[in-house]
């Protein structure tokens, strides 16, 4: 595994974008059921495919929702980290 690059503030955005598409997805929802006509195959199919739809949307905006949480605990431990070793190479430098 190579070595991981990122920022404090790269590793903020990024949790603000996953919140905002987990926020566009959650905002769509498929069609409302259709009624019963003489086609009772394809609205069964129409109505099982959107329920479908509206089951992955959900499962897709919880995911997006845990990553926008995980990426800012990972943003705020990195920022810590940084912060901490900095201060150990001043430590040293100073002689303290």
């Amino acid at each position: 595994m190579g070595l991981l690059d990122a920022s404090s503030g790269g590793l903020a955005q990024l949790a603000t974008d996953c919140g905002s598409l987990g926020a566009a997805i959650s905002g769509t929802t498929p069609s409302a059921a259709l009624a019963g006509t003489g086609w009772q195959a394809t609205v069964a199919a129409v109505n099982e495919t959107n329920a479908d739809a509206a089951l992955a949307a959900r499962a897709m905006v919880k995911r997006m929702h845990d990553m926008a949480s995980d990426l800012t605990t990972a943003g705020a431990h990195y920022a810590l980290n940084e912060s901490e070793s900095a201060g150990d190479l001043r430590a040293l430098i100073t002689g303290v």
